[in-house]
């Protein structure tokens, strides 16, 4: 059975395909694995002798090539099937992943973190594609809830699990973080069919790129895309840490703490932010979700108890849930599945978000009070909920 065909039976029965949760699956198996290996990944860089700057380097290229090669992948979507393209993506990530763990050199590391990245491109703009041919258009909200509640479980989940894998070897994580992507990759070839994106969409022509800046839709859901991940993915999880050592005093166990409890609040609100994307609009759930995430985040620079900070990071999560959740689903509402330029151009606008805005907030901390770090990412916010706001019919 195709996709077209499981999205219009889920039309009649009103729940989401089996792909769908199959997905998420993959996606939690995905996360897992890579939030076991992230927490060693600056230690193995600096076991090569480099020095901080070139630790984050190899931190940061995944992200820095995923931005370069975003538009590759979107011509490979139009050519590939979706679930192909998935599932090509995960096992090139595995691949790489175990070359780093087998790294002899640091140009090593750094080249295979790098060619992660194009995979992780390839992944990103297949997966996308994936959820928006499948879901239903009164779901799409919901399904890219699901989607994205993989990731999060699996992010709670990897963390910890990556302290135990570690203590076998420095380089096991590595290790385990690839059979993790083969487990996924095998899990999408087995439980989804094999179809393109543009049967799915019944060969509805793309959309060039210079018409959908003139798209109101879409370009809100990108501003959103880059704001949320300037602040949700680069100030927020740079920041936090700091706070909870330098100014709250407190140990870096506590910052664990902090975002294990707030992140099983996010999984928590998946499904009713989903439902609300669905039932009350995209316009009102993104202005909410920016709005929300905003003045948190302008809070956050005043708060001084543990308790207060953990409360304000599950109140984050929300507004963060809507973001994520009605961004995306916005983009579903205005592109087809097979619009791989649309597609690579929105994940390229989370991936500059999630590139330059921690390196952002370090130069202003280095100069400035953190407050101010964390008022940038709120302006951006609030520009996205002033975007939001101005939607009609969304």
């Amino acid at each position: 059975m195709g996709l077209g065909a499981f999205a219009r039976s889920s039309d009649v029965v009103d729940r989401l395909p089996r792909p769908i949760y199959v997905l998420a699956v993959a996606n939690f198996l995905v996360a897992t694995g890579f939030g076991v290996m992230s927490p060693v990944l600056p230690v193995y860089a600096r076991m090569f002798g480099v020095s901080s700057f070139l630790t984050g380097l190899v931190v940061s290229s995944l992200a820095i090539l995923r931005l370069v090669t975003a538009p590759a992948a979107s011509k490979i979507l139009k050519r590939a099937h979706v679930r192909d393209m998935v599932a090509a993506g995960t096992f090139l990530i595995a691949i790489t992943t175990f070359m780093m763990g087998i790294a002899d050199t640091y140009g090593e590391l750094l080249l295979w973190r790098g060619l992660s990245g194009f995979g992780s491109a390839i992944h990103s703009v297949g997966s996308m594609s994936l959820v928006f041919a499948l879901a239903p258009v009164h779901m799409r909200g919901r399904a890219n809830a699901l989607a994205a509640g993989g990731w999060v479980v699996g992010g709670m989940a990897g963390p910890a699990l990556g302290g135990l894998v570690a203590q076998i070897s420095i380089h096991a994580p590595f290790f385990f973080y690839s059979v993790m992507l083969l487990v996924s990759g095998i899990t999408v070839i087995l439980m989804i069919p094999r179809t393109k994106a543009e049967e799915a969409e019944n060969k509805e022509p793309s959309i060039p790129l210079r018409d959908l800046l003139h798209d109101r839709r879409f370009v809100t859901a990108c501003v959103v895309s880059f704001a949320h991940s300037w602040q949700s993915f680069g100030v927020r999880v740079l920041l936090i840490p700091l706070w909870v050592t330098e100014v709250l005093g407190l140990s870096s166990t506590y910052t664990g703490w902090a975002f294990a409890i707030s992140a099983a609040f996010q999984f928590a609100c998946l499904s009713p932010t989903g439902w609300a994307s669905d039932k009350l609009g995209r316009r009102l759930t993104l202005t909410l979700g920016t709005a929300l995430t905003a003045l948190v985040s302008a809070v956050f620079a005043v708060s001084h108890s543990f308790v207060v900070l953990v409360v304000l990071l599950c109140v984050y999560a929300v507004g963060a849930n809507a973001n994520s959740a009605s961004g995306q689903a916005l983009l579903a509402d205005t592109v087809p599945a097979n619009s791989g330029t649309a597609l690579a151009t929105f994940q390229m606008a989370g991936d500059a978000g999630l590139v330059t805005g921690p390196l952002v907030a370090g130069a202003l901390v280095d100069v400035l009070p953190m407050s101010y770090a964390w008022g940038v990412g709120a302006l951006m916010l609030a520009l996205a909920s002033g975007l939001s706001f101005r939607l009609k019919d969304a």
